[in-house]
């Protein structure tokens, strides 16, 4: 068993309510004796040697923090300068689930939410639990942003549990519905069919392919290099005759420097919203998203025998927890191992 970690005693930390588990944080400044209710004991000592710290170096420290009043618009408008200024890739989603969340919480203090309330915020919705966990994650990383900068002295998100996600079912498009959806796009729109041809033989995610620029695509290499990932490192897909066709008949047609990807009107395209969704109408391929084709490159090479730490390579995944959803789609590998155990005939 993992040994349990072990907090280092400090000595302004105190429990004021033994075995309550909400800890406190103790501390004078010229004398005089200041108090906070912060929470989580880790949380508590942090804080501790925030403010010993302070009080050392001369700063000024913060009035009773019940009396602070610090409002989560304020901390959550940090929060956001804080994704710009790092540059962080997801920084239009946290805005767009801040705004949602400043309608509720906006003008209450910042100290006085309590877990519980977060929680219920969340329940009062009718999203998927992967929605709910990311705005628990908007919350917890707002909170966190603030407690480093001392304007509030808990996390209050991290005390709200995490829906359990159920990713049993994986879309992934059947030969038959392709047909359909390449029938579709002839009529419709001819001219994108190649990014289909490249999101299948890629399994790029859909911010990965259409951020594609020309000096990232080499023909003599047959590679693709992705500078920043969702998981934040760069990585090279290695193209196939499929997707080096696809990619001359883009460049023939448009051999200008910035995105590859435009519309007809010569402009660049932020997402293949403004005509796939169109096309998989037109073809009557039901509950099938752009993100699907991405389940469907995977799919397809599990299902042609490639080893999961290769397809986990050539998805991006982090972690090999990703690809293993896709091993029920290769029963055979199993047996194959299994049998390896059956004694040699002589």
């Amino acid at each position: 068993m993992p040994r349990k970690k072990v907090i280092r005693k400090e000595r302004g930390v105190f429990e004021k309510v033994p075995g309550s588990e909400i800890w406190w944080i103790r501390y004078y400044v010229d004398g005089r004796e200041h108090r906070e209710k912060v929470g989580r004991q880790s949380d508590a000592v942090d804080l501790y040697r925030i403010r010993r710290a302070d009080a050392l170096r001369g700063a000024k420290m913060p009035a009773n923090m019940k009396n602070k009043g610090v409002k989560f618009e304020e901390i959550g408008k940090h929060a956001l300068e804080w994704y710009i200024e790092h540059g962080r890739k997801d920084v239009k989603n946290f805005r767009i689930r801040m705004n949602i969340i400043l309608k509720d919480f906006g003008h209450r203090v910042a100290e006085e939410i309590k877990p519980s309330e977060i929680d219920a915020w969340l329940k009062k919705y009718d999203w998927s639990p992967a929605t709910k966990n990311c705005y628990k994650n908007v919350f917890g990383k707002t909170f966190k942003i603030a407690f480093a900068d001392g304007k509030v002295s808990g996390n209050p998100a991290r005390l709200v549990e995490q829906r359990p996600e159920k990713n049993a079912r994986l879309r992934f498009l059947s030969a038959e519905e392709e047909a359909k959806i390449r029938e579709a796009i002839d009529l419709r729109c001819p001219r994108h069919m190649p990014e289909l041809d490249i999101a299948l033989n890629t399994g790029m995610r859909k911010s990965e392919q259409y951020s594609l620029e020309w000096g990232q695509v080499s023909f003599r290499r047959k590679r693709i290099l992705l500078d920043e990932t969702k998981n934040g490192s760069s990585r090279e897909i290695p193209m196939n005759k499929t997707c080096v066709k696809a990619f001359e008949e883009l460049h023939a047609d448009r051999p200008h420097e910035g995105r590859i990807f435009q519309s007809k009107y010569g402009r660049d395209l932020n997402d293949s919203r403004a005509w796939f969704d169109r096309v998989v109408e037109d073809a009557k391929v039901s509950n099938f998203t752009w993100h699907a084709l991405r389940h469907t490159f995977i799919s397809r090479l599990v299902m042609a025998g490639v080893d999961l730490r290769t397809a986990q390579e050539l998805a991006g995944h982090k972690t090999i927890s990703m690809t293993v959803r896709y091993a029920h789609l290769a029963p055979e590998h199993n047996q194959a191992a299994i049998e390896k155990l059956d004694p040699k005939i002589r």
